[in-house]
C-alpha cells in the first residue's frame, strides 16, 4: 500500500504544471426538452454543405396489446448523410426499442441499408427479455419497409412491427410518416 501511495504522489509532482492549471470552462447545459444544436439525427448536425445528400429516415414502432386495446405505437423522424448511423430509441411501458440503420448510396442510385435492431420487453412470468437483429438490404428511396424482429405470435400477429421509409431530404416538405400522421407517441388504432 505505502508502495503504491509512493507511486501516486511521485507521478504527481512530476507534473506540477498539470495540478496547478485552472480547470477548463464547462459549457452551459441545455434546457430540459429543448434540442441540442449538434444532436445526432437533427439537421443540425449534417454540415449544410451536405444537406443535399441527407436522408429522412421515418419510423413507426406497433405493438399489438390484448384485444380490445388499443396498439401502443412511437413514431420518430431522424436524419442523416450516407454512410453515417442514425439511431431512433423509442420506449413504452412494457417495451423498448432501439434500431440503428446506416444507409448506404449504391452505383445503381438505390441504398443499402445496415439496420441492427434491439428489443426489451416483458413476457409475463418470464420477466424481461431480450432480442437483437442485424439486417442488411437494397431499398430505394421512398419504399416501405417492415420488420418483425420478435418474429410472428400467435395467429401469425406479429407482436411487434417496425415500419421503416428512408427517402432524400426535402427542405420544404414535411417528411414521410409510414402511419399516415406526425408525432412522437401514440396509443390507439
Amino acid at each position: 500500500m505505502r508502495r503504491v501511495l509512493a507511486f501516486a504522489l511521485a507521478a504527481l509532482s512530476a507534473f506540477p504544471a498539470a495540478a496547478q492549471t485552472a480547470p477548463a470552462a464547462v459549457p452551459p447545459l441545455p434546457k430540459p426538452g429543448a434540442p441540442s444544436a449538434g444532436e445526432p439525427g437533427s439537421l443540425a448536425s449534417i454540415p449544410a454543405a451536405l444537406l443535399g445528400d441527407a436522408i429522412t429516415v421515418s419510423i413507426v414502432a406497433t405493438v399489438a396489446q390484448a384485444e380490445g386495446t388499443p396498439p401502443w405505437e412511437a413514431k420518430q423522424v431522424k436524419y442523416t448523410i450516407p454512410g453515417t448511423s442514425v439511431t431512433v430509441k423509442m420506449v413504452g411501458s412494457e417495451v423498448a426499442v432501439m434500431i440503428t440503420v446506416t444507409p448506404h448510396r449504391t452505383q445503381s442510385g438505390e441504398l443499402l441499408l445496415v439496420a441492427q435492431g434491439q428489443v426489451w420487453y416483458k413476457d409475463g412470468e418470464a420477466g424481461l427479455r431480450y432480442r437483437t437483429t442485424l439486417d442488411t438490404i437494397s431499398v430505394a428511396y421512398g419504399e416501405r419497409l417492415f420488420f418483425y424482429p420478435l418474429g410472428a405470435g400467435a395467429g401469425g400477429q406479429a407482436p411487434l412491427r417496425i415500419e421503416m421509409v428512408l427517402d432524400r431530404y426535402k427542405p420544404d416538405v414535411a417528411p414521410s410518416d409510414p402511419a399516415g400522421q406526425d408525432g412522437q407517441e401514440k396509443a390507439g388504432p
